[in-house]
């Protein structure tokens, strides 16, 4: 069961792009397996770009940690 949570979560690209011209934000990028964004947020700071980035990244790995959990009612005897 790890192997499809990281396989999932290994699916997914989380990126931040710098500034492409002064003045400009910084962009923090999530994109699904099928290459749609799913998320993009600008952010006047790196560090404010890379934190809310990796907070996403948790979000995720939880919903996929759910998403392969047994079902109580489904326990082995």
């Amino acid at each position: 069961m790890i192997k499809n949570i990281e396989d999932d979560f290994a699916s997914y690209t989380f990126t931040v792009y710098p500034p492409p011209a002064p003045g400009l934000p910084w962009l923090a990028v999530c994109i699904a397996p099928d290459g749609h964004v799913l998320d993009a947020e600008a952010f006047a700071t790196r560090d404010e770009a890379e934190i809310v980035t990796r907070k996403a990244e948790e979000v995720l790995l939880d919903s996929i940690v759910q998403k392969h959990r047994m079902p109580d009612h489904a326990s082995m005897h």
